[in-house]
Parts: C-alpha cells; structure tokens; sequence
C-alpha cells in the first residue's frame, strides 16, 4: 500500500476541526475562508472533471503520487457540458496536523459571470484569464472538519468513496483531516467550443508546503449556476476504477524518522485537551447466530479514599446458547490527590478471586492537573453461576480519593435458532465539555467513533446503536446527545443504574460502511457538567427491511421509484421503478456513435444512448426518460416535435415508445419518454411519426421519491414517474 511508505499508524484525534460532515449530498458545504456553497450531488457527477500534470496532452488525467513539496498541476474539463462557473480544491491531510504546519495555494484560470441560461457555456468575450485568481496560505485553523477517511460523492459509495487512488476506505484508524478552497474560476473544456484557451480551460494549481511530514491528497470539485443538476457543487474526480486521476504528495519526515499521524509525543495539550472530544480507536467486531445483551449495575456511585474498598453486584443477562464474549467494563472518575489529578491505584477482586484489566483507558477531566478518569475492561472466558460480585479498593494513601461510578457487562450468545446478528464494539474513556472560557465549544466536545464493517441493506432487518457513559447523578436528561451518520438524538442519555445509557433505533440511519457515531456534551464544565463517554455498541440483525416485509406478508412485491440527476448535455433526468431495495444504486446513461452493430432505425437519428443501473439488485420494471432536443435540430431536419420519439429495439426492429413532447425553453424542447426495461435507445424523428407522442400536461407530484408502493399494474409507474420527472424540471 501507498501510505506503508510513509508508517501510517492508528491516529487519535487532535484539536483541528470539530464538525462532523453531515452527509454526502445537500448540504452546505464549509470552506477554507468560512463562507459555504450548496453541495447538492444527488448522483452521477464522475465524468467530467480530472486531475492532470498536463491538461493539453492528457485532459482526462492520470494518478500522480510525488514526494515533492512543492510543484504545479491542472484541474481540467471534459464534460458535455463544456463548463464549470466556479472551481473547488479539496485538500486531505492524514493524521495529526502540526501547528506550524502551511500549504500556500496559487489557482489562475478563466473567469466570467455566471449564465442564467440553463447548461449555456460563456462565450469567448465573456470570459477573462486571471493569473493568481486565488492566492492564500492554509494552516491549523482552517480545517473545519473532523477526520473522516471519505470523499464526499453523492450517492457514488456513500461514506465510503476513496480520498485517494488504492485507499482501504475501511480502515476507520486512518482518518484524514479535509478542506475546501473556493480558487475564484471556473473550469471550461472543449466542448464549449471556445478556441484558443491557455491551458486548454484548466484551472492551474501551484501549492508548497511546510512543516508537513505524512500524507496529504487533492480532489476536484465543480460547482455550476444552472445546469441539469440544479444549483450546486454537484461533480468531482473520479478516484474509483477506470478513468481515476487524483494527486498525492508524501511528507517530509522530521528529523529522527518517519512519524505516524496521531503517534502522539511528548506535548503539554493546554488547559482545554481534556474537555475537548477525541476518537474511540479500541474496536472489535464479529458476526454469530445468536443475540447481544448489555447490562448495567445499580445503586449510587461510590467515593473511595486510599485503602478504602466498595463490591458491586450485577446480574448477567439471561439468554440461551454459548456465550461467545463476555467483557466486564468498570467505571471511575475524579481521581485526584490535594486538588491534582493522578491514575488511580487499585486492584479488583471478582466473585473472591483477584483480576486484572485487559484494557484501561484514561482521560482527564480538564486541563493537565485536572482529576483523571478510567475505563477498565476485563474479557471473561464464561460467565459464573449467578450473580457477579465486584470488590475494588483503592491501594492509594489516604487524601488520593476517586469515585466509582458502577459498570456494565457486555454478553454476545450463539444459539444457531436466531438469526444472524453483526456486533461492533468500540470503547475508551474521553471526557467532554462546553468550557467557552477555555475555546472548548459544543462541536468540539465530541467523542466521534466509526463502525466500518460492511453492511448488506437489504440484509439488516433491525440496528440498534447502545452508548454508555458517566456523568453528574443530578442529570436526569443524561447531559448529552448522540449522533448517527446524520440523524441526531438531544438529550439521549437515560440514567439506568448508576451509568448514563442511549439505546437508539439506527435501522433507517444506516451506511453500507462508515457508519460514525458521536456522542457530545451538553453541559458546561463550570456547571459540573462531564459527561464521560465509555462504550459504544453496534448491532445490526439480519432479516428483511420493515417496509419489504410487509410487502412479503401480503403475497405483493413492495416497488420503489427513484428519480436521478444525470450529468448528460442531452438526458437530464431518469426514473427508475424496481423492487425495493435499501443499498443505493446508480442510473448512469452513457452516449455511444452507432446501433450497437445493428441497422440504424428509419428516419433522422438525433442521439444514440445507453442506460445502465450500477447498483440495482432486479431488473426495472419501468423507465421513464427526460431528454431534450434543440428546436434547430427538429426544423433542420423538417420535422415536428410530435415526430420526435425515443426508441428501442425488439427482436431487430426499432419500436417508438411512449413520448411526451414538451415546452420549448432556451432553444430546445423537452421530451419525457416511457421504457419498459434497459436497452440500447435511440432518440430520432421521422414525419408522422407513428409513436404515441403528446403535447398533454402532466400533474406533479409531491417529491422526488416516491413512497413504496404494493406490485403496481399496468403503466401505473410509469406514469408516475412521468408525472415526477415533470415535477422535477419545472421546479
């Protein structure tokens, strides 16, 4: 792999960014200077736009990876539709970011004012080349974001589209800190058929960096006033399979070797590290037939002076079956000596038998002198018989005082009668809190954690997410919220026992991979608000999804129809209406210049194309297409727009379908076509066309997603998607 070059290690987190990406499409977007740009891409968005060394004799771009630290290359254009009226460079450093850490960014390229004109290119004398169009430094403070190993991309892999060329997006231990800077030009290529163009309409990037020792990735992004996909930054570089380009550099090490992103080293973190949020890195997953049960133990936390002692008790949960894992987690906080905080010295002593932890994990409830707290955990082979009987004593001098809060067990059973389950695990001990005075502000008292096992939607009949933590006795709403991917539950914590404890439905909140988990404070510390984050558990239940099962219990199939933005200067929207499913798929229409080795249709051929699903698990059983048409075109060709029709072919023969003939606007008519399944398609004209073509209007519908509906007949959907593809252009 790339990054063993540069000894990529598990990272923790630091004190850039705080704000979790809240999506993958539609949302606004934060950049480098603070301002925000609409990030719509709903899908598709691909083709169009490269990284290249040299925009004139390789526009579609290459996969560049340098150790140079400074040097020069392009953004370029290929698209159909010719142009981008505002550019943007995202830039992924991996790891800990120093704090003398710069990159200096100089962008020149063309600029214009934006058309109001849907997919209209500018024209030669409105646009102007603008040497140094941006010129700016970015350092510590502009990364707004926390670390995440993914792109952004639309429905294109969601929460899991590649940084750069080969990553493991999986492993979630190699998170990369991301910024967005607006280069103030567009991007035009040649099919705005603009001569002459320097560069040949590339936007030229030149950076340089300083103090930078690990790994760092650009990406390109395009941003576009009027087009098929509405208003929005709605395209990036491909970095997935054929047609990837990207660049890369790899770091200077500093003096005394190579230096793993998160390794840490001897630093003073300031008075706000321990208040501030970081990452659970300790994980552990598996999948069994059987179930998962998480307990808690009772009664009021318990302060322990040195050589004092306090025995919990806690009763496994019952449950049939082998146990597979067992973990006992113990909890303690406020462990300080004459107002200075210290680890704890204490041994435990299970059902009269002396133990020691498998894993402890310590924070500190403040700044360095602040008390510290502790997570302990124990692997346990099998489960006594009866109850679990926990003593633990503090082995300190008297004054060294420390509070245990209580604990938790966590039991996963094997019985081959249920069904199949998938648990991840992630646990810690990370200490949070609003402290203003201290630059500690909500988004940054957050503990963040990601699941990365690969996850079947339309395999997961159930997901519940259970957090656990510690804070206050006096919190009765738990002092804290849980977010998962880009739901959010304020005030998630209920007290149970003497632990704080969320148990959420996450079934309808699900990714394929990186589902990410952050559990942040709502309290202020001068309240005495700590909330202290421990355990995170994820389990997702094979089966099948609640809205499909209830299509199975009534004998009818359960169908979904979905409406795509298509990055095509000839298709602007496709519908597709197929049994349901929750993993997301991709309708991707691709130009081709012949019938496919067959003999063209009768009459005049405007377009040949292919529609393809990536992603889809049944074939469709309805298509409905919007295409459009240049009115020249139509008369050039002496014909109507009613002999215009979109076609496929059946057993040799090429067969009109369905066509609706819309309204005129800015040179082109707009034409919205039925198929009943995936095909080579033609869109052509012949004089008294014998298609079923129509100038009727359609009512709209109410989203751009229909609820699913019971085995519809007939052309029901493909009506309806006629009716929303109508809905979608006129609004």
């Amino acid at each position: 792999m790339l990054l063993a070059a540069v000894c990529i290690a598990p990272a923790v987190a630091d004190d850039v960014g705080g704000i979790t990406m809240p999506g993958t499409s539609n949302f606004d977007l934060i950049l480098s200077d603070g301002m925000t740009k609409f990030f719509k891409f709903e899908g598709g968005g691909l083709n169009a736009l490269h990284v290249t060394t040299d925009p004139e004799s390789e526009p579609y771009g290459q996969v560049t990876t340098t150790e140079e630290q400074s040097g020069v290359f392009y953004l370029s254009e290929t698209g159909g539709r010719g142009f981008f009226d505002d550019m943007i460079l995202m830039v992924a450093v991996n790891g800990a970011i120093p704090d003398d850490f710069a990159l200096h960014i100089r962008a020149s390229g063309y600029r214009w004012t934006p058309t109001p004109v849907l997919n209209m290119p500018p024209t030669a004398d409105q646009i102007e080349y603008v040497d140094g169009a941006y010129e700016g430094t970015i350092t510590k403070d502009n990364f707004k974001y926390s670390p995440q190993t993914w792109k952004p991309a639309g429905n294109n892999l969601p929460g899991a589209y590649p940084i750069y060329y080969g990553q493991d997006v999986s492993d979630g231990s190699n998170p990369f800190h991301t910024v967005y800077i607006d280069l103030n030009v567009g991007n035009i290529g040649k099919n705005s058929q603009i001569d002459g163009l320097k560069d040949l309409g590339a936007v030229k990037i030149e950076y340089e960096f300083e103090n930078f020792g690990t790994f760092a990735a650009f990406n390109s992004y395009g941003w576009c006033n009027q087009s098929n996909q509405g208003q929005g930054i709605s395209w990036t570089n491909r970095i997935v399979g054929e047609g990837s380009s990207g660049y890369a550099v790899i770091g200077t090490a500093p003096q005394g070797g190579d230096v793993a992103p998160g390794s840490g080293g001897d630093s003073d973190t300031g008075a706000s590290s321990g208040l501030s949020g970081s990452e659970f890195t300790e994980q552990e997953s598996g999948e069994v037939n059987g179930h998962v049960a998480l307990v808690t133990t009772n009664g009021a936390p318990v302060l322990l002076d040195g050589g004092g002692s306090a025995t919990l008790s806690l009763v496994p949960p019952s449950g049939t079956g082998t146990v597979k894992k067992a973990t006992l987690y113990l909890f303690v906080d406020g462990s300080k000596q004459d107002d200075r905080g210290i680890d704890p010295a204490l041994i435990f002593t299970l059902n009269g038998r002396s133990v020691s932890p498998d894993r402890t994990a310590t924070d500190r409830e403040g700044g360095k002198d602040a008390p510290v707290t502790a997570t302990y955990a124990f692997d346990m082979n099998r489960l006594p018989e009866g109850g679990l009987s926990i003593e633990v004593r503090n082995t300190d001098s008297q004054g060294a005082v420390c509070t245990l809060d209580g604990g938790a067990l966590l039991v996963v059973r094997e019985d081959p009668t249920l069904p199949e389950i998938l648990w991840q695990v992630a646990e810690g001990c990370d200490a949070v809190a609003i402290d203003a005075d201290e630059g500690v502000y909500e988004e940054d008292a957050v503990t963040r954690t990601v699941f990365d096992e690969r996850l079947d939607l339309d395999c997961v009949g159930a997901a519940r997410l259970y957090v656990v933590g510690t804070g206050p006795q006096a919190w009765t709403d738990g002092g804290g919220r849980v977010g998962f991917n880009d739901r959010e539950w304020p005030g998630a914590f209920g007290r149970n026992g003497s632990v704080l404890l969320a148990d959420l439905d996450t079934a309808r909140a699900l990714l394929p991979r990186e589902n990410t988990v952050t559990i942040g404070a709502q309290k202020n510390a001068d309240d005495g608000g700590v909330l202290v984050n421990r355990l995170a558990v994820l389990v997702t239940t094979r089966g099948t999804p609640v809205s499909a099962a209830a299509g199975a219990e009534s004998g009818a199939v359960s169908m979904m129809t979905k409406a795509f933005l298509i990055d095509n200067p000839v298709v602007s929207h496709v519908s597709v209406t197929l049994p349901e499913q929750r993993a997301p798929f991709l309708a991707v229409v691709e130009d081709t210049e012949t019938a496919g080795g067959g003999a063209p249709p009768e009459g005049e051929v405007y377009r040949y194309l292919k529609l393809r699903l990536e992603g889809a698990k049944a074939e469709p059983a309805s298509l409905a297409l919007t295409f459009h048409v240049p009115s020249t075109w139509i008369a050039d060709h002496g014909l109507e727009a009613e002999d215009v029709a979109l076609m496929h072919r059946v057993g040799g023969e090429w067969q009109a379908l369905p066509t609706v003939a819309g309204e005129e606007k800015d040179g082109s008519v707009e034409f919205t076509a039925q198929a009943g399944r995936l095909s080579l398609f033609v869109i052509g004209g012949k004089a008294a066309n014998d298609a079923t073509v129509s100038d009727m209007k359609t009512t709209p519908v109410a989203s751009a997603t229909t609820a699913p509906q019971k085995s519809p007949a007939g052309w029901l959907p493909a009506v309806a998607a006629l009716a929303l593809l109508m809905f979608l252009r006129r609004h």
